[in-house]
């Protein structure tokens, strides 16, 4: 079967090398102990590197199609459904990539495994998306590769840090704040395991409060829900690009 195929061929490198880098990562963060605060920095950092694995590993994966045996694939596929699959494998890769991490940082703490686990799984896929994005609109190995650590470096370091900064300077509404939060791809899917850490969303000040406040246990669901969303339109752009564009 093609995509079992795809997927042992996929999972050999990035996503091995990868994470085992996560999988030894998990241990000094379990080590931080119980509780909100701590919980909240796994998620942070595990949720991070989730998304870099899936981005490098998904460029991996589609720079290896297009340098190695995409013709057939097409002929056999289309475009579309190549894309496609070649979505749902990637995810699948990333996501299986990031799973030892999770179940170590769970088998040692497990009153804090269902926010990690959550986060590192959307993260990975999330970042596999925009990964196969940038795979198909690069016109080189290395130029995909310089692409996909550029936007996880602002999407994911400078982003969050720069939103913060304005809020302080300048007068950023509570809901503006908010959604200025959920146009972020990674963010979106870090959050899914902030808001299982902390219900209250009081992390994420201001304006966690106001969706607190306005969406009350419905809030739980408003982000997994982005994640949702970013993945889909992220996977559909791709298979959009690969469509249109000559691989």
């Amino acid at each position: 079967m093609l995509p079992v195929k795809l997927f042992k061929r996929d999972f050999g490198g990035m996503a091995s090398v990868m994470g085992a880098v996560l999988l030894i990562l998990a241990a000094p963060l379990a080590s931080l102990g119980e509780g909100v605060g701590p919980t909240v920095m796994a998620v942070g950092l595990l949720s991070a590197a989730a998304a870099l694995l899936g981005i490098l590993t998904a460029v991996e994966n589609v720079m290896d199609d297009r340098e190695g045996w995409i013709s057939p694939l097409i002929v056999g596929l289309g475009r579309v459904r190549y894309a496609a699959v070649r979505n749902a494998v990637s995810t699948a890769v990333a996501v299986a990539a990031v799973a030892p991490a999770a179940a170590l940082y769970s088998l040692l703490r497990p009153a804090s495994a269902a926010p990690v686990a959550a986060a590192s799984a959307a993260s990975a896929a999330v970042g596999a998306a925009l990964g196969i994005l940038i795979g198909f609109s690069a016109s080189t190995r290395g130029y995909a590769y310089a692409w996909g650590v550029s936007l996880w470096t602002a999407l994911a370091l400078i982003y969050e840090l720069a939103l913060t900064f304005a809020s302080i300077y300048f007068a950023v509404s509570e809901p503006l704040f908010a959604a200025a939060l959920l146009a972020n791809p990674l963010t979106a899917a870090r959050l899914v395991g902030i808001a299982l850490a902390d219900p209250s969303l009081l992390t994420l000040g201001p304006a966690g409060t106001y969706l607190y406040k306005s969406l009350g246990a419905y809030a739980l669901l408003l982000f997994p829900a982005a994640a949702a969303v970013w993945y889909l339109s992220l996977a559909a752009a791709s298979i959009i690009t690969a469509y249109r564009r000559d691989l």
